[in-house]
């Protein structure tokens, strides 16, 4: 093998090692969020579940009008 090859696997080799560390920080970051959103969905779910689950708060707030109206 050649300098040159060499060199070249090397710089691939480099890159990869790059790539694979940002998706690596990428896919930490995702994971970190869908933990949060899961956490929200289960504490809307239980404010929900506690309410009685008629809706009836909810329907009470979207006939609230904006203030700015």
């Amino acid at each position: 093998m050649n300098k040159d090859a060499l060199q070249e696997l090397e710089v691939k080799v480099a890159f990869l090692e790059d790539a694979l560390h940002k998706l690596s920080d990428e896919h930490y970051a995702q994971q970190k969020e869908i933990d949060k959103l899961k956490n929200s969905y289960a504490i809307l779910s239980e404010k929900i579940n506690h309410s009685g689950g008629d809706g009836a708060e909810l329907g009470s707030l979207q006939d609230e009008v904006p203030p700015h109206y």
